[in-house]
C-alpha cells in the first residue's frame, strides 16, 4: 500500500494558509465567508484529482465520494474555516489528510468537509455538522447574527452562491458510510507532556450555556446607603465566584466560564439595576455538569434572598457529552503501537464536528500533538513526524474497517 505524501500535505496546508491572511499573520477564513468558500473550492479541486466527485449539501458541507462507487464507503475530513488570525493546522490538517487517504485507498475513502465549524462569527460553532445530523434546527440560523447584523442563514445563502458552480446533493449519504475519522491538531498541550505522539479521543465535552439575568434597583451612587442597595452587579459577581468554586469542586475535566457581562444602565455614578451574565459549564461527565449547575442554582437562591434581587436563569444550549466508538479507539491505539509510537486515550474539551457525526455513524477522533505556539494562533505548529504518524493511523483505520470492497 502506498504511503501518504508528506510533501504534498505540507504544500496544501501552505496553499490554504495563504488564502486570507489576517492582520497578525494568521489565516482568517470565517464561517460561511467568501474566504471559506475559496478554501472549499480548492479542496473540491484536489478531491477531483484524487478521483472523487465533490458536491455540496444544503448546509454548505462538502461531500466527495469515489467516482462510480455506490457501495459502502469510509470517510474522513474536518473543516476549512478558521478563527480570526488562526493557525495552519486547525481543521485544514484533517481535510488534507483525508485527501491523502483517498489517494491511498482509491474507490474506498470519501471526503467530508463540514462548513462553519468555528464559533466567532455567529456565536455558535459546528453549524454545518449540527445541521446535517439534526442537532441544530435550520430556523435557529435566523437567531445567529454576526457583528454586521447578518444572520447565519443569510451567510449560508451567500456562501452557497459563491460555490454555485459545484454540484449539489439533497440526500445526505450517511447510510453509505461505515465509519468516519477526523484528524485534528491538539488544543491543550497535553500529549507531549506524556511523551505521546498521538491522542485517541474517547469523549468530547458538551457545553451547557446559560444566560442569567439579575434584576436589582438602580439608584444614585452617592445618595443610596450601602445597606439599602439591591446592586445587580454585586449579586452577579457573587454568582461568578460561586460558579468558579462549583467547577473547582467538580474537578477536571469539568470547567466553567463566565464569559460575558452586560450592566444596565452602565454609568459609573448609578447603582447597577440589571446585570446579564453569559456563562457555560463544559465537561465530559453529565453528572458533574449537573452538580455544577445545581450549585449555581442554589447560590442564586441564596444571593437573591440576601441581597433583595431577582435572578432568572435560562438554558440556551444543553446536550450530552459525546462518547466515540470504542472499537475505533482500540484500533487506533493498536495501529500506533504497530509503528512503535506511543498513543494515549484522551478527551476533547473543545467541540468538534466528530461529536455530532457520531450520532449517525461510528466515529474516531485523532489528535496530533501541538508542538509549538498555541492552538487558534498563527504560531500553531505540529511536527512533520507526528503528522505522518496520524496519516498512517488514519489510513489503517479506513483500510481495515469492516467494509466490503467494491467489485
Amino acid at each position: 500500500m502506498p504511503s501518504p505524501d508528506g510533501g504534498r500535505v505540507a504544500a496544501r496546508l501552505e496553499e490554504l494558509w495563504e488564502i486570507a491572511r489576517g492582520t497578525d499573520g494568521g489565516a482568517s477564513r470565517l464561517a460561511y465567508s467568501k474566504e471559506e468558500a475559496q478554501a472549499v473550492r480548492l479542496a473540491a479541486g484536489w478531491a477531483r484529482e484524487a478521483g472523487l466527485e465533490p458536491a455540496l449539501d444544503p448546509h454548505g458541507n462538502l461531500w466527495a465520494a469515489p467516482t462510480g462507487v455506490a457501495g459502502p464507503l469510509v470517510s474522513s475530513g474536518s473543516h476549512l474555516d478558521t478563527v480570526p488570525d488562526g493557525g495552519r493546522f486547525d481543521g485544514a490538517l484533517g481535510v488534507v489528510l483525508a485527501l491523502e487517504a483517498a489517494e491511498v485507498l482509491p474507490g474506498r475513502a470519501a471526503l467530508l468537509v463540514c462548513a462553519a465549524e468555528e464559533a466567532p462569527r455567529f456565536g455558535a460553532g459546528t453549524i454545518g455538522s449540527r445541521l446535517a445530523t439534526g442537532a441544530l434546527d435550520d430556523d435557529a440560523l435566523v437567531e445567529l447574527v454576526d457583528a454586521d447584523g447578518m444572520s447565519a442563514r443569510e451567510g449560508r445563502g451567500r456562501f452557497l452562491a459563491e460555490l454555485a458552480d459545484l454540484p449539489r446533493i439533497d440526500s445526505l449519504p450517511f447510510a453509505q458510510l461505515a465509519l468516519h475519522v477526523e484528524v485534528h491538531v491538539e488544543q491543550r498541550r497535553e500529549l507531549h507532556r506524556h511523551g505521546a505522539r498521538l491522542g485517541v479521543v474517547e469523549r468530547v465535552a458538551v457545553p451547557h450555556r446559560h444566560e442569567i439575568v439579575v434584576e436589582g434597583r438602580a439608584g444614585h451612587a452617592g445618595e443610596v446607603p450601602m445597606q439599602a442597595r439591591a446592586d445587580a452587579l454585586a449579586a452577579a459577581a457573587e454568582l461568578v465566584l460561586a460558579l468558579e468554586q462549583a467547577a473547582l469542586a467538580a474537578g477536571a475535566p469539568t470547567v466553567a466560564t463566565a464569559g460575558t457581562l452586560r450592566v444596565e444602565p452602565g454609568a459609573v455614578s448609578v447603582i447597577p439595576g440589571r446585570a446579564v451574565l453569559g456563562l457555560e459549564v463544559r465537561g465530559t461527565d453529565a453528572a458533574a455538569i449537573a452538580r455544577v449547575e445545581a450549585a449555581l442554582a442554589a447560590a442564586g437562591d441564596a444571593v437573591a434572598a440576601r441581597r433583595g434581587v431577582r435572578i432568572e436563569r435560562r438554558l440556551l444550549r444543553g446536550g450530552e457529552p459525546a462518547v466515540l466508538d470504542a472499537g475505533l479507539v482500540q484500533a487506533a491505539l493498536a495501529a500506533a503501537e504497530r509503528r512503535a509510537a506511543r498513543a494515549v486515550r484522551t478527551y476533547s474539551g473543545a467541540g468538534h464536528d466528530a461529536q455530532h457525526l457520531a450520532s449517525r455513524v461510528p466515529v474516531a477522533l485523532l489528535f496530533v500533538p501541538l508542538a509549538g505556539g498555541e492552538s487558534h494562533t498563527p504560531e500553531e505548529h505540529a511536527t512533520p513526524e507526528d503528522v505522518e504518524l496520524a496519516a498512517a493511523v488514519l489510513v489503517d483505520l479506513l483500510a481495515t474497517s469492516r467494509v466490503k470492497q467494491p467489485d
